[in-house]
């Protein structure tokens, strides 16, 4: 009985692990122009029309250039937020 709640825990542990770093959940890649919005906060305006609060890095150099932005997406309540891992500029 003992070893079986050790599995337990142990399994719970992995899971959990794995929940905060994303790897459940699943990073998304979004592509679009870095941008400034009328709020002076850095965004990335995709290419489907919509735009995604960059959170996690800072891209304010990048302003003006077409970047692949990979990261993890929320909803909040200025918008869509996209907590960026990776960025890497795109040539058009």
């Amino acid at each position: 009985m003992k070893g079986n709640m050790m599995k337990w825990l142990a399994v719970m542990l992995v899971v959990g692990l794995l929940a905060a770093t994303g790897a459940i959940a699943g990073d998304e890649s979004i592509t679009g122009t870095v941008e400034k919005n009328d709020k002076g906060v850095v965004v990335i305006s995709a290419d489907n029309g919509d735009q995604y609060i960059v959170m996690g890095k800072d891209l304010t150099s990048m302003v003006g250039k077409t970047v692949k932005a990979t990261g993890t997406l929320a909803e909040g309540k200025s918008g869509k937020i996209l907590t960026v891992v990776s960025v890497e500029p795109v040539k058009k």
